[in-house]
């Protein structure tokens, strides 16, 4: 079953006993919103609308901000591969920092993405490896996440652990600074090797009637390495809140 690393994953609760509801892979659509901090210097905190899609007929599936085919899939086990857009980003005129204003856009992206998981009764595991497929950043990232579900009556809580891997090209995209851009805003020469993130997330739903739900949770990333050292970082811990309402089909 395929997990959303922003909206908690309802049908991956299955496999571990926790009720008839998920069986029938239902269909949820919703919307709602979030807010967010920046590792960047000089960013504020940014509020931003958060759609809600999870559909999945056992062969295809939209989560979110990703969807892809199953190239296996079972009651328990699945590998797909699909696409997800990657929505990190910088605008320099974002920035109140006067160094950061004089630096190169740095754009979100489109990854191809092959995952596997795996549901037990100790709880959910989840890899996966992605690929730049527009050439903004030639991104390679590889994630490995265990989450473990919680039900108490209509509330189910999932806690999540994970670690991220991003190579070079990535983290010099998005945290390094080019010669040029040394010149122009007097910040030094910066190439960012690859480095881990790891993070934790808390999902929560709670089933308001048969079909109306409410979604939220919190997600917690903590950069390491080049990336925390950038000269274009103050933040090493970025920080999320999201909630919204969904209806079930």
């Amino acid at each position: 079953m395929k997990k959303s690393h922003c909206i908690i994953p309802i049908l991956a609760l299955s496999a571990l006993g926790f009720g008839e509801t998920a069986l029938a892979d239902p269909t949820f659509i919703g919307v709602g919103g979030g807010w967010s901090n920046s590792p960047y210097k000089g960013y504020s905190s940014s509020y931003y609308p958060v759609p809600h899609i999870d559909y999945d007929n056992d062969t295809f599936f939209i989560d979110d901000l990703s969807a892809g085919v199953y190239v296996f899939n079972n009651d328990n086990q699945s590998l797909s591969i699909g696409a997800r857009y990657l929505d990190n980003e910088f605008k320099p005129h974002d920035s109140n920092n006067r160094q950061l204003k004089r630096l190169d856009s740095r754009h979100a992206t489109l990854l191809a993405e092959i995952e596997y998981s795996i549901d037990t009764n100790w709880g959910s595991f989840s890899s996966s490896i992605g690929a730049d497929m527009l050439n903004k950043s030639n991104s390679i990232l590889v994630n490995a996440d265990y989450s473990v579900p919680f039900m108490l009556g209509n509330l189910i809580i999932v806690p999540t652990i994970g670690i991220n891997w991003a190579n070079n090209k990535h983290n010099n995209y998005y945290y390094g600074i080019s010669h040029k851009e040394s010149s122009r805003s007097g910040l030094r020469y910066y190439h960012a090797n690859g480095s881990f993130t790891p993070y934790i997330e808390i999902g929560a739903q709670y089933a308001l009637t048969e079909h109306l739900n409410l979604f939220g949770g919190m997600h917690v990333d903590k950069l390491t390495g080049d990336a925390a050292n950038s000269p274009m970082v103050n933040k090493s811990t970025v920080t999320s809140f999201y909630m919204g309402v969904s209806y079930k089909f």
